[in-house]
């Protein structure tokens, strides 16, 4: 795959079900072994060029156990084939080399609230419309914010290189915001989870309104905000 870098200076890896299908895409990546991830983690979805070519999975998927040593990275190339870079079978530093030793990254705070993303929005690096997009995200999909920044939500973003970016949510138009994200169970129905989340059934209908939900329908698997 050596025509396809393990980052993209200029456009994105798609992953999605189906090319034609903007709706289907589940993220939009620089760093092509994030993008491969995603797609291992959603069964019968495909990582695609900006042309619209496959280029993942292969013909022949290997299994997700044959893939388990593939790690999503952050600024380092896929692969180094070069001799001047190469280290020699078996070598090892001599005696007094100093080996450079990095300090683990410091864990990100938790999340103080989490969103629901009302339609296709742009990652930022920063809290500006100038500034760099590191991943699109689809319409519903769950973030976890960090901290309100006036017109946009820091959030948790695995895409980035420091694992933070941003989204703009002015006047409350882009994101959904609760503090607690609930998955549906069998059994369960709007008022049920009310009764049991937030104390009485009565507060279904802002449950309801916070998700964005035209009905009372819900599925299983199906993750809601809850106020």
């Amino acid at each position: 795959m050596s025509e396809y870098p393990a980052k993209l200076n200029t456009g994105y890896y798609r992953v999605r079900t189906d090319w034609n299908d903007d709706a289907s895409q589940l993220g939009a990546y620089k760093l092509l072994a994030n993008a491969k991830a995603k797609c291992d983690e959603n069964p019968g979805s495909y990582v695609f060029a900006e042309d619209g070519t496959v280029i993942y999975p292969a013909e022949e998927p290997t299994t997700r156990e044959e893939n388990a040593e593939e790690k999503p990275v952050t600024d380092l190339p896929e692969e180094n084939t070069s001799e001047e870079d190469s280290a020699v079978e078996g070598e090892q530093p001599s005696e007094g080399t100093p080996v450079e030793e990095f300090p683990p990254a410091e864990p990100l705070p938790d999340a103080i609230a989490y969103g629901k993303l009302k339609t296709l929005m742009n990652i930022r690096k920063a809290p500006s419309l100038d500034a760099e997009v590191v991943a699109v995200y689809a319409k519903n999909s769950i973030v976890d914010v960090l901290e309100h920044c006036g017109d946009w939500l820091k959030i948790k973003c695995p895409e980035a290189e420091d694992g933070v970016a941003y989204v703009l949510n002015a006047e409350d138009a882009y994101a959904f915001v609760g503090r607690e994200v609930y998955t549906v169970a069998p059994g369960d129905n709007l008022w049920r989870i009310s009764e049991r989340k937030l104390g009485s059934g009565v507060h279904y209908t802002e449950i309801r309104a916070l998700n964005g939900l035209t009905s009372n329908c819900i599925l299983i698997g199906m993750k809601l905000l809850l106020p």
